[in-house]
């Protein structure tokens, strides 16, 4: 049965949930993405134990009422916050059980988004019909394994390869509650890779504030995503920024630094179809050519809107429930708005 109590902030909301995931031990590794990990991140007194995969909350923490204030289920927008979770698994049946098991235990309480991991056949069929609906409908980057078990993380048509590591498990501890995370470098270049259009607006000074505290309490996660496991994710993050600002007027808009430890620069777009991130090095120059500029026009298309809070919220409110063909890259049949 559905339950539909409100709790007073998310992580009372979510605690079901994750108690309900430890528990049963047939469901694959779920990583849960933002949320309470990036309010966290942000806090000056959280610890992070990169030697034990560990970020600790500080005592305190959900009486601090900055913290309350961003755990409240509903964003001052009055839409619901999200639920994200990762399933690390192909297996449909599984990503279907997880999520199964979050509307069993938050209901409507959250907007819920359970995504797994992508089979590389998808990037197949894009490739072989590049300008097809499943290529149109993409905005937001995936991860895909291949039969080898290569792990690509990709938006057509680019796809960077990801070592295993990236996606490595740290645990969330806030007060007697262990949640499964990302690595804290690797939630900064989520909010950078996640979508076509880059860095989008309303993150952003999350985003930096999170990736502030993260590299100076950690500044090995530097290089890890510089010269280690995130260096790939750092190169779609530069592909993405190109998308958006290339022959940007404003010098601002050329470079994006992220807490005073990442930078990326708008290069030239004409030149991405060299690089071997480009996922059709052998078509030919039209079918190139047409790639590149629809990635351009989704990716300054979704940015005028990104800019803008009223459009923001009217997209969160009334589309989001309604296509997760887009927002989720998957087939299912639509959601009823919320």
């Amino acid at each position: 049965m559905t339950e539909t109590t409100q709790a007073p902030n998310c992580l009372d909301i979510i605690v079901p949930f994750n108690e309900a995931l430890y528990a049963d031990h047939a469901l694959p590794e779920v990583q849960l993405m933002g949320g309470i990990a990036s309010v966290a991140l942000q806090h000056p007194g959280t610890e992070i134990r990169v030697d034990e995969r560990c970020i600790v909350a500080p005592k305190g923490f959900l009486q601090d009422e900055t913290v309350l204030e961003a755990l409240r289920p509903l964003r001052k927008n009055g839409t619901l916050r999200d639920l994200d979770a990762l399933v690390l698994s192909t297996d449909q049946a599984k990503i279907d059980s997880v999520e199964a098991l979050a509307e069993q235990k938050i209901g409507q309480r959250l907007d819920i988004s359970v995504f797994g991991l992508h089979k590389a056949a998808q990037l197949r069929e894009q490739v072989a019909n590049p300008s097809g609906w499943q290529v149109l409908k993409t905005f937001v980057s995936d991860r895909y394994v291949d039969d080898d078990s290569t792990i690509r993380k990709a938006l057509f048509p680019f796809a960077v390869e990801m070592p295993p590591d990236a996606l490595e498990p740290y645990s969330l501890e806030v007060g007697d509650h262990v949640f499964q995370t990302a690595n804290p470098a690797a939630a900064v270049l989520n909010y950078w890779t996640r979508s076509i259009s880059g860095l989008r607006p309303k993150d952003a000074d999350k985003v930096q504030t999170m990736a502030s505290r993260v590299f100076d309490k950690a500044p090995e996660l530097v290089d890890w995503s510089i010269d280690g496991p995130g260096r790939s994710q750092m190169k779609l993050a530069a592909i993405f920024h190109t998308l958006r600002w290339a022959n940007s007027w404003t010098r601002a808009n050329r470079q994006l630094e992220l807490g005073g430890a990442l930078q990326v620069r708008a290069g030239s777009v004409r030149a991405l179809a060299q690089d071997e991130s480009f996922m059709l090095p052998d078509a030919d120059a039209n079918t190139r050519d047409g790639a590149l500029a629809m990635a351009l026009v989704k990716s300054r298309g979704l940015g005028i809107p990104e800019s803008n809070d009223t459009i923001v919220k009217l997209f969160q409110t009334y589309v989001e429930p309604l296509i997760d063909t887009i927002t989720k890259n998957t087939a299912s049949n639509p959601k009823p708005a919320k």
